[in-house]
């Protein structure tokens, strides 16, 4: 863990107002993205955000020195998740697609197809059981490494990683399903 944030966590624990404000700056946007991947519901999202960081505040005290700090949040944000879980039958993607502003105007068919391959890539990623689902957006949203996803996850690392190769594998079959084509298995 960086020096810096060892001392920004030992200021917190001290009940440093400026620590604790920076720490939710920090963290906020991830941790809304991951509890909207989560749950699929972006009011649900940020209650469970917001009780994530009233419960990691009041246990900050017991958060052991050395540590990282961003794995033990992350298993508030998603426990607070899951419990929070609204039912959707909507299928939602986890954040709305900017444009890039790269000083050229966009081709909008290519702009149309790169957003329908997102689509089925999210309508994939929803269909898959938390178990799979949940690594794979630690991997790949939160950038959290295969240990830090043991770590939140509380599973073993090797666990980590099978369910990551599940996942990424029923991906594949999913998305060749949604596109109506058949599954290459010559890879």
């Amino acid at each position: 863990m960086e020096l810096a944030e060892q001392e920004l966590i030992r200021r917190a624990k001290r009940g440093e107002q400026a620590a604790l404000e920076q720490i939710f700056r920090t963290h906020l946007d991830s941790a809304i993205r991951l509890a909207y991947l989560v749950t699929r519901n972006w009011a649900t999202a940020e209650d469970a955000v917001q009780e994530a960081f009233v419960q990691a505040f009041r246990s900050l005290h017991g958060f052991q020195d050395g540590r990282p700090f961003k794995p033990w949040f992350t298993r508030i944000v998603i426990n607070k998740a899951k419990r929070t879980k609204s039912r959707l039958d909507r299928v939602h993607l986890p954040y709305e697609l900017e444009e890039e502003d790269s000083g050229a105007a966009a081709d909008p068919e290519s702009s149309a197809l790169d957003r329908a391959g997102l689509d089925q890539l999210f309508q994939a990623i929803n269909t898959l059981d938390d178990k799979y689902r949940i690594p794979l957006l630690l991997k790949y949203v939160s950038e959290l490494t295969e240990a830090e996803i043991a770590q939140t996850l509380r599973i073993p690392l090797s666990t980590v990683k099978s369910r990551l190769y599940t996942a990424r594998q029923r991906l594949k079959q999913s998305v060749a399903a949604l596109q109506g084509g058949g599954i290459d298995d010559s890879r």
